[in-house]
């Protein structure tokens, strides 16, 4: 996917919450555009067991040729 293809699902007014779904698999939610960093090379997206604090247990840094699809999620 082309980095410029997930900055459209970043920058949706008012922000769909997304999930990023991997070859190998893995999947990565994005509840908020804040979790969610873009560069042409790698895709770095947050981790955290508690969304509403907004901070990060870990980052996941994925390269963009890996997102196989953007799956839209229930707004929470």
């Amino acid at each position: 996917m082309k980095p410029e293809d997930l900055c459209a699902f970043r920058d949706a007014s008012p922000l769909v919450p997304f999930r990023i779904c991997l070859t190998d698999g893995k999947s990565y939610d994005v509840p908020h555009r804040d979790f969610i960093m873009i560069s042409r090379a790698v895709i770095d997206v947050g981790i955290t067991s508690n969304s509403s604090l907004g901070i990060h247990d870990q980052i996941a840094r994925i390269s963009p040729l890996h997102i196989v699809r953007i799956e839209n999620l229930k707004a929470t």
